[in-house]
């Protein structure tokens, strides 16, 4: 019961994320679920026939009742907006109801093991273990979440064992003995598989963090734009792009040291990132160019204020091996509405954006430009 009952530590430490997909794949089991519920239902059914005993129709019934219950809540997980994310509070929720109907199902065949004890058929012992073992089974294989795995083999075998035990049948005795052999393996088994499974999202995710991040600053490098401007692409919501070019950032580096110009870096990152809101992301493109992009956002006047705070607090000065050093920025503004959506490419707010800022650059530096449609079509 030790393994049952303990406190899953590492599953506490993952992302959100993680753990939102892990159980989002708790929903990719109806198949299985319709194999044992049909054994259960069309079982219980000829053994209602069978002995003309009222008990093995209202089993029948419940398993029916029971299955309904999963299938409505795996299809009403599929159903959701697809568009909008799941929060780990919501996740959880939906992960409840995965458990709870599966509980309930589980304690039908339960029943159905304890109805065949009672009533001495040898033919509903081997029904109930051919069930329990595929529930089992397929459990500690497929369910990536260990209070669901141990809960749901916990009642499916221990009733087993618990009938078995009280037959009085030598044979059933033995049996019981292999069972919570197998009852302990499964603890064993879906422990070790969730946490190599964990540790694989684990792995999967800093690999990707690595490709799609800048290492220097952290913040997102070219991949991780072009993934948040597809995303933002196919929402079809209205999006501002800024590109910023740091001016005077050269001199700074040859006077003192890549280091230095490393350290200047990681400040302009850190303050372009209070310059947007949650939500919005910071990019840096490669050298001193950088990205904003601000979603949501289809006036002009707005996306200027946000270009000319990035210039303000990029042109206060910098603490740089213990001497105030000061740059400049150069921003170059485009903007896809959400009514032209249909119009604009990511290749295209790029470009926009790219000769605004260069627009900036002619007119003086330390300034920002928005560009117009004309300069892309």
């Amino acid at each position: 019961m030790h393994l049952l009952m303990r406190p899953r530590k590492r599953a506490a430490q993952l992302p959100a994320e993680i753990e939102i997909e892990i159980i989002s794949r708790l929903f990719a089991a109806l198949p299985q679920i319709l194999c044992i519920a049909a054994g259960l239902i069309v079982g219980s059914a000829i053994m209602a026939v069978q002995t003309g005993e009222t008990i093995f129709w209202w089993l029948t019934g419940a398993g029916v009742v029971t299955t309904l219950a999963r299938i409505a809540n795996i299809v009403g997980f599929k159903r959701r907006n697809p568009a909008r994310k799941l929060t780990l509070a919501e996740a959880r929720r939906w992960e409840a109801g995965y458990a709870y109907t599966a509980f309930a199902f589980t304690l039908v065949i339960a029943a159905l093991t304890l109805t065949a004890a009672a009533a001495d058929h040898a033919e509903g012992f081997v029904l109930s273990l051919g069930l329990t073992m595929a529930l089992t089974a397929g459990s500690y294989l497929r369910t990536l979440r260990y209070w669901i795995c141990a809960v749901l083999s916990t009642i499916a075998i221990g009733t087993l064992v618990v009938a078995f035990l009280r037959s009085g049948d030598p044979l059933y005795q033995a049996l019981s003995v292999l069972l919570l052999v197998y009852l302990y393996s499964i603890y064993e088994s879906s422990d070790h598989i969730i946490g190599q499974f964990e540790e694989l999202l684990m792995v999967r995710r800093e690999l990707d963090f690595a490709a799609s991040h800048d290492p220097l600053t952290g913040l997102v490098n070219r991949r991780g734009l072009d993934r948040v401007l597809g995303e933002a692409g196919e929402s079809g919501e209205a999006l501002g792009l800024l590109l910023l070019d740091l001016d005077g950032f050269k001199l700074i580096n040859d006077r003192y040291g890549h280091h230095a110009g490393d350290d200047l870096l990681k400040q302009v990152a850190m303050r372009l990132k209070g310059v947007v809101r949650p939500g919005d992301s910071v990019a840096r493109l490669g050298g001193d160019e950088f990205a904003l992009i601000v979603r949501g956002v289809e006036d002009a006047v707005a996306l200027s204020e946000v270009a000319d705070r990035a210039v303000s607090v990029v042109k206060a000065p910098f603490m740089l091996m213990g001497q105030l050093v000061t740059v400049g920025a150069s921003v170059g503004v485009s903007l896809r509405s959400g009514r032209d959506s249909a119009h604009w490419t990511a290749e295209m707010l790029t470009r926009a954006a790219d000769q605004a800022l260069y627009g900036a650059k002619r007119a003086g530096k330390g300034r920002s430009m928005v560009a117009h449609w004309d300069d892309v079509a």
